[in-house]
């Protein structure tokens, strides 16, 4: 057979296989759905930093490649806040001319890094669900927190209020709010393949 057929052929089966991986993709997405909507606060300046997540969701849920990441820069954590998927590791670099020490008093992941200078940066795995509160042993005035969630069907608002949550199963679910000072809220939702629902909550402390 020519060699040029035989390369003509190859071609034609790799098109085709690579076509029907992109079906199974897209077919896997279509299945899913999305959820959004807008958070009101009262008595803050902004309505930032609210974690909206699915309750009652276990499963089996591998950390996402992406790194995380809380620097501290101008005696600040940044973010404030950062909801996780358990089993994720966070990166704490120093971006500071002055030394930190970054460190936990929360019962499921008490841990301390001691104190380190600028350009350093050290980890922490986050094996526990909770909340984790993050301070500072040099600068008392500095705290954040990090939100250790059982699936990977949550999102955060912007100072606006809005949040969004992707590709979640179709379903009814229970989705729930956090907030540092806010009482939390909860709502049910049912997600249908391919739609958007919207999710809106009123948050007071």
């Amino acid at each position: 057979m020519n060699i040029k057929i035989v390369c003509l052929i190859l071609t034609l089966l790799l098109s085709n296989n690579n076509g029907l991986g992109n079906e199974e993709t897209n077919d896997k997405k279509a299945k899913k759905g999305t959820i959004t909507g807008t958070i009101k606060v009262r008595g803050l300046r902004d309505a930032r930093d609210v974690v909206v997540f699915i309750e009652h969701l276990k499963g089996t849920y591998q950390p996402s490649k992406e790194t995380h990441v809380i620097d501290q820069k101008n005696l600040i954590f940044f973010p404030h806040v950062l909801p996780i998927l358990v089993g994720t590791t966070v990166q704490f670099p120093n971006s500071d001319e002055v030394r930190h020490s970054v460190f936990s008093p929360s019962k499921i992941k008490p841990f301390n890094l001691g104190t380190y200078s600028k350009g350093i940066t050290r980890k922490v795995m986050f094996d526990k669900v909770g909340t984790v509160t993050l301070l500072c042993n040099v600068h008392t005035e500095m705290s954040a927190f990090v939100i250790v969630l059982e699936n990977p069907y949550f999102g955060k608002t912007k100072p606006d209020g809005t949040f969004i949550i992707k590709d979640v199963p179709e379903g009814e679910y229970m989705i729930k709010t956090w907030h540092e000072k806010l009482k939390e809220k909860s709502l049910k939702v049912i997600v249908q393949k391919g739609k958007t629902v919207e999710a809106n909550f009123n948050l007071r402390r």
